[in-house]
């Protein structure tokens, strides 16, 4: 047996699996995993590092069935009980992702930051068409009586519309601890770096006295 091959500390099962997870070359995986001495995670951070591997661009295609439940709990002061609760329901395609620091810490962030801003949905598709025909009507009829032309008028609703959306839905609003960009902005960014479809299935905001 050679030095190298003493040094071997991985599987076919997990050339397949990094593959899977990063969709990079093959020689570039084993080579990964002969750096990171058969640890799959940190494999797969030297692959995307060395190679720019990206998610498939059918990701919208795949399926993310696995994932996990994450509860969050705001304690603004220590020894106080906690008056505000997240639980979030967040999908990837894999267990093996589910477990990373990475996801966890995705799931927590988007727990703090609806626990901060409040959205009322995941997402435009989520958010009552009866809410948003009200919002319309007000917003048109307020329009009118100022005098505005008709075609500003639709321009005035749209944008109204689109407001509603930024302010109250989930992967619209702007992330509370970058506004720079958007929640769904920010999930992107994971989901690039862990080559996996990520999803937020649904959440619940609890708060005591509201």
């Amino acid at each position: 047996m050679t030095d190298r091959e003493t040094l071997v500390s991985y599987s076919v099962a997990d050339v397949k699996k990094l593959r899977e997870l990063t969709d990079a070359p093959m020689m570039a995986c084993k080579q990964a995993l002969e750096d990171a001495q058969g640890d799959l995670e940190k494999a797969a951070d030297l692959v995307r590092e060395r190679t720019g591997a990206k998610m498939d661009a059918r990701a919208g295609e795949r399926t993310a069935a696995d994932g996990v439940v994450h509860s969050y709990l705001h304690v603004p002061t220590p020894g106080i009980p906690a008056k505000v609760g997240v639980l979030i329901q967040l999908h990837c395609e894999t267990d093996f992702v589910a477990k990373t620091e990475g996801f966890q810490a995705l799931a927590n962030d988007l727990c703090l930051h609806i626990a901060a801003m409040k959205p009322i949905a995941v997402s435009e598709d989520d958010v009552d068409p009866a809410f948003i025909d009200k919002e319309k009507q007000f917003a048109r009829k307020e329009a009118e009586e100022q005098g505005k032309p008709a075609d500003l008028i639709e321009r005035i609703v749209d944008g109204k519309v689109k407001k509603v959306y930024s302010e109250l839905t989930l992967l619209n609003q702007k992330y509370v601890k970058d506004d720079s960009k958007t929640v769904a902005q920010y999930i992107s960014e994971i989901q690039a770096k862990m080559g996996e479809k990520i999803e937020v299935a649904r959440f619940v905001r609890f708060q005591v006295g509201a």
